[in-house]
């Protein structure tokens, strides 16, 4: 009984050690994932608002599952943009249980816009095709169950030790009988030298269990440690695939504009681009939503074909609207005599 006993406690006291240093592994390695990911959204928000300067602030976990995203400045951003940028970069497919993103006016307090997306009923989508006017936010991201999946190796454990106990009620029970049994003197002497017999080698036996008990636990703590200093290849290549799921290209409205291939992406729709238009379409992104004057564009754009007119300028420009009407937000706007610019207008709420 108390080798038993002893073997039990030692195992679970080893087991308890290394399934801690595994949980929480496991749960800052889900955290720093999840956080990195938030990151590449605040990121391409504010690419897809014209900011190239401002800095996204820190991705902090607010409580368990619940991370905050928050920006350096005021920013413009598309409802249908986040709602899409959310599908792309955090599918249901990672996170069965779901979750909810809610933005946040940094001054009221108040809730401007949300969306739920989840696998188990239908996706609660509000407020779609608008755009949010400039002004100071941060966006929410609440998954449930955000850490299930390390939470049944806990219950496996209480279980063991459960089953492993003895009731109050049982020990109590057997003491009473032993108490109440009446011994015969004459048998006292041949059982005592039976017990001295067949008990001569339990201390041995007890010593040979905890030695191998000891051995396999500071082996087992070894290993942990191990495991957790060295870099394991599989999560290496796990990073690797989100970082190639997630192409640096600067985002424009609803488009992805790749200038170094002349085309701009809409999920998996290529536009294809001239060499005058991408570079007609590269200075307006670059200086969105200010005006630029006629002679900068067709100074910058025709600097090697000598002398051009207007003309041929309004003429791309013409083809760049045609190719950007797929994004009914985004517009090139011309005033009148001085030049042109890339904006997304405010809507007009009636």
């Amino acid at each position: 009984m108390r080798v038993n006993f002893a073997f039990t406690t030692l195992l679970l006291a080893v087991f308890f050690v290394a399934t801690s240093f595994e949980k929480d592994s496991d749960r800052d390695l889900r955290a720093k994932r999840v956080n990195l990911i938030i990151r590449q959204m605040g990121h391409r928000l504010l690419q897809q608002a014209g900011d190239s300067t401002s800095r996204v602030l820190p991705v902090t976990e607010i409580k368990e599952g619940t991370f905050l995203l928050r920006f350096e400045n005021e920013f413009v951003f598309n409802h249908d943009s986040l709602m899409m940028m959310s599908q792309e970069l955090l599918p249901k497919t990672e996170f069965p249980s779901g979750y909810t993103v809610t933005v946040h006016d940094c001054l009221k307090g108040e809730i401007v816009y949300g969306f739920q997306l989840n696998n188990t009923s239908p996706d609660l989508l509000a407020c779609s095709g608008r755009s949010q006017p400039p002004g100071c936010y941060s966006i929410e991201f609440a998954f449930a169950n955000f850490y299930d999946d390390v939470e049944p190796k806990k219950a496996a454990v209480d279980q063991m030790a459960a089953s492993d106990s003895v009731a109050p009620q049982e020990v109590n029970s057997k003491h009473e009988k032993f108490k109440s049994a009446k011994v015969d003197p004459r048998e006292v002497k041949p059982k005592l030298d039976e017990f001295k017999t067949t008990t001569s080698g339990y201390p041995l036996i007890n010593v040979v269990y905890i030695g191998i008990l000891l051995l396999l636990g500071v082996t087992l703590l070894i290993w942990r440690f191990g495991k957790i200093l060295k870099p394991v290849p599989g999560q290496n290549q796990k990073h690797a695939v989100i970082k190639e799921s997630v192409p640096e290209l600067p985002a424009l409205g609803k488009f992805l504009f790749n200038g170094k291939e002349q085309r701009l992406l809409l999920g998996s729709e290529v536009i294809n681009l001239t060499d005058k238009e991408c570079k007609v379409l590269e200075l307006l992104h670059k200086n969105f939503g200010e005006l630029i004057p006629r002679e900068t564009l067709m100074q910058e754009v025709w600097i090697n074909e000598g002398v051009i007119t207007g003309r041929s300028l309004d003429m791309f420009v013409s083809k760049l609207r045609k190719k950007l009407s797929r994004d009914p937000e985004l517009s090139i706007t011309n005033i009148h005599g001085r030049g042109y610019k890339l904006e997304i207008p405010e809507r007009q709420i009636i």
